[in-house]
């Protein structure tokens, strides 16, 4: 039976790669129909054959795991994982299976009532096989087939969820609620084509109470010094304090018993023919351990204020020799750092969001000194490293910034943040 319908579907993609294009709009609008029909019943039979491999372990036994199998034949990795999780789903949901094998829900939708159940069996402790899932997948297939957006599916099920949970709070009152449960936690995280990370979460409300919080104080409008409203939107604010508290969280927990000193601690993979991190142009590109691979300009950023161990690999990836840590500004070089610029010298961020940066990079023989030191919140570093500022310490032993040439055409030299007032005086430039 199955060599059949791998025959039938070998029959049909021949028959769809000669299909011609009607001129008539009627025949046009049918062939959409028709087209999509196709397309659905090839998505369920990608997921029922998924099932199968993992099932019994063919991927193994090729050397490949079932999402490597996957995107080898065609698949691209958002595709590959789709396919895995609605053939681990359908084996839970005979009505979404019977949807996806007749043709009248798309791989998307079916993923996201698979999803959607799942999230309410999770949130009501429910299990995938009772009645109240086989209720909910029915109410989530009716908005899929109604034309609901994806999004409002999504929405529905959370709406559900949340009935159930105050359903079941009110007749147990010994119980923790769902929504103060810190045992349903969850984050979760993948590494998209582009080499960006994507996320996401779901806490439990005090968790959630504190994160947002936190995101909220940090992320507020910061105008600039002239009084210009700050220029960056909404979601980058909140990224930028996201990724200072993550900074901050790192200094926080201290080495050596020193508060305020560098916390994270990067892998560097480098070819062996390329010498100290950024001096050298490699001969392939550095790979980080978690997120591949970078660019010099990043290495540069993460070595101001991290501690950075390059691991040397010869061509097939055997290291050749561990370097030293970088050298890092901790105890008291940092401390009088801090004391002297008192905020990041660019924007005014508090210092305990700052890296510190080296003036003339530690790579170029730059020294670890207060002289070749100055604070920088993470968005002014990734300027200076990528975007044409540039600091410069001045005969008072002050760092002065110098904006590229896009901001200010005459590029003069402005003093830090704390030195700055309503007049810019020349003698101090």
């Amino acid at each position: 039976m199955f060599d059949e319908v791998l025959e039938a579907a070998d029959r049909l993609a021949d028959a769809v790669r000669e299909c011609a294009i009607p001129a008539d709009d009627d025949a046009l609008v049918a062939g959409v129909r028709a087209a999509v029909a196709a397309r659905n019943a090839a998505d369920g039979l990608l997921a029922r054959v998924t099932g199968e491999v993992e099932c019994r372990g063919a991927a193994k036994r090729v050397g490949m795991s079932v999402r490597e199998l996957l995107r080898r034949h065609g698949c691209v990795p958002v595709v590959a994982a789709r396919a895995i999780r609605l053939e681990r789903a359908i084996a839970h949901l005979p009505a979404l299976a019977r949807h996806l094998r007749d043709g009248s829900l798309s791989a998307e939708y079916a993923d996201v009532v698979a999803r959607g159940v799942r999230h309410v069996c999770t949130r009501t402790r429910s299990l995938l096989g009772s009645e109240f899932a086989t209720e909910t997948e029915a109410v989530l297939i009716g908005h899929a087939l109604a034309g609901r957006s994806p999004v409002e599916i999504d929405d529905r099920a959370r709406a559900i969820a949340l009935e159930h949970e105050s359903a079941v709070d009110a007749g147990d009152e010994a119980g923790t609620p769902v929504a103060e449960d810190t045992t349903l936690n969850e984050v979760s995280w993948a590494q998209r084509d582009d080499g960006r990370l994507a996320g996401s979460f779901d806490l439990d409300v005090v968790a959630g109470e504190r994160l947002i919080s936190c995101i909220d104080t940090a992320s507020r409008p910061r105008p600039l010094p002239d009084g210009t409203p700050d220029p960056r939107p909404a979601p980058q604010r909140r990224a930028d304090a996201f990724v200072q508290a993550l900074e901050a969280a790192s200094r926080a927990l201290g080495v050596d018993g020193l508060v305020g000193s560098a916390k994270t601690e990067i892998l560097l993979t480098v070819p062996a023919t390329q010498a100290e991190c950024c001096g050298i142009t490699p001969a392939g590109p550095a790979h980080l351990q978690w997120m591949g691979s970078v660019s010099d300009e990043a290495v540069s950023l993460l070595s101001c204020d991290a501690s950075v161990t390059r691991i040397a690999v010869d061509v097939d990836a055997a290291p050749v020799d561990i370097s030293p840590k970088a050298r890092l500004f901790t105890g008291r070089t940092r401390k009088a750092i801090v004391a002297r610029d008192q905020s990041c010298v660019m924007c005014g961020n508090p210092a305990s969001w700052t890296d510190v940066h080296h003036i003339l990079p530690f790579s170029q023989g730059g020294a670890t000194t207060c002289d070749n030191g100055c604070l920088l919140c993470r968005t002014c570093h990734v300027a200076v490293h990528q975007h044409g500022w540039e600091i410069e310490m001045g005969s008072d032993r002050h760092p002065w910034i110098r904006p590229p040439a896009t901001v200010d055409p005459r590029r003069e030299l402005q003093p830090a943040y704390n030195r700055r007032t309503l007049r810019l005086d020349a003698m101090a430039a």
